[in-house]
């Protein structure tokens, strides 16, 4: 049975217990909406615990911790909770026997306690009771999930005049899509030992749109006139940046005008390294996080393998089981064991260990969306949207 539970039947103070991914219980605190929140987290997710307080803290939750020193051990965990004074449990984060263990200590009724089903999208209560993810506001944004997993934006991107237009992305896409290795020839122009030349360098060979039979809102590029963001603006365009547009555009066709689709996100985090990483393509969808990597890769089947398992764990990482990934390329071809695309899926599936298999979308997917030979078909890109 699925409703919404009215305000007065909320619980005031709920135990949550902190695994290595805060998502699912922050989306548990934002359905339950309690006034306090006891974290209950081990030596191992001090991290995720300090990512969830900060993000409850902003809901004006007031939140409270208790150490559990071995996550492992039954007697530490039921010290642990024993004395706890809460009226709800929430057991999806943690290990298995904090789950166990944390439910049998609190000795709260079954309508006292619940668990994130993430693959249905459900919050389910021990006596049997459901709540949709979907009928709630969760108030779920790109940046929230990537400050729950101690990630930030690195700036913002902005645009500057005469940077390409939505025209001259369905021109770019119009020629790729129907002219094979066309994608290669331009990134093989425009960085020719696979690095981007300087402005100066590129106005000493300039590329006529019209020569090359594109029609585009630039005739040369760069023209004299350019400047260096303009330039590299372009440059990042029709190396492969065009792809990422198209597809924002087609997933646009797709879902209502409310949804905020991301482009070319640069993010960084201090743990566990260092590291930067770029979304090509993110948006969220009531309680799913969508990650699509785009690349304009058409033959080495071995590239656009590394990129979709990347964009994969990437995904989960972030999300969870409820996190939806794609590889979006124009990969195409076959040999004696199938089409490439066909087994890139095979590939991913006899690893993936959860429903939500991330979907790979090559060059005759996109010739579909695109209605090269007929009318735009997006049936294919609606259905992963809406898995």
């Amino acid at each position: 049975m699925s409703t919404l539970l009215s305000i007065d039947m909320r619980p005031q103070k709920v135990a949550l217990l902190v695994g290595s991914n805060p998502l699912p219980n922050y989306l548990a605190a934002a359905v339950l909406s309690p006034k306090e929140v006891v974290l209950l987290y081990s030596p191992e997710t001090l991290d995720p615990r300090d990512h969830l307080r900060a993000a409850l803290s902003v809901k004006s939750i007031v939140v409270s911790e208790v150490c559990i020193e071995d996550a492992t051990d039954v007697r530490k965990i039921h010290d642990a909770c024993k004395s706890l004074q809460v009226d709800h449990l929430h057991y999806s984060g943690g290990t298995k026997p904090m789950a166990a263990h944390a439910r049998a200590a609190v000795n709260l009724d079954e309508s006292q306690a619940s668990y994130l089903d993430e693959r249905k999208g459900l919050l389910r209560y021990d006596d049997g009771y459901d709540e949709k993810l979907s009928d709630r506001d969760l108030g779920l944004t790109l940046d929230l999930v990537l400050a729950l997993h101690g990630a930030e934006r690195i700036g913002s991107a902005s645009a500057t005049d005469g940077d390409p237009s939505g025209s001259d992305v369905d021109a770019v896409c119009a020629r790729v899509l129907s002219e094979q290795g066309l994608s290669r020839k331009l990134f093989e122009h425009f960085r020719p030992n696979g690095k981007r030349r300087n402005v100066t360098q590129a106005k000493g060979s300039l590329w006529k749109a019209l020569d090359h039979g594109f029609a585009l809102t630039a005739a040369a590029i760069p023209d004299t006139d350019w400047t260096k963001a303009r330039y590299e603006a372009w440059d990042d365009f029709l190396c492969g940046g065009w792809l990422e547009h198209w597809t924002a555009n087609a997933i646009r066709h797709c879902l209502d005008g409310s949804t905020a689709i991301e482009i070319g996100v640069r993010c960084k985090r201090s743990k566990p390294v260092a590291t930067e990483f770029e979304i090509d393509v993110a948006l969220i969808r009531d309680h799913r996080l969508h990650v699509i990597s785009c690349t304009t890769e058409h033959e080495k089947k071995v590239i656009c393998k590394s990129k979709l398992f990347e964009v994969a764990m990437r995904a989960r990482q972030m999300g969870g089981d409820l996190a939806r990934s794609a590889l979006v390329c124009l990969l195409d071809g076959n040999d004696a064991k199938g089409t490439y695309v066909d087994q890139l899926r095979a590939d991913i599936a006899g690893v993936w260990d959860a429903p939500n298999i991330p979907r790979v979308f090559g060059l005759t997917d996109l010739r579909e969306w695109a209605g090269t030979s007929g009318e735009p078909n997006l049936s294919s890109l609606r259905e992963w949207l809406d898995s």
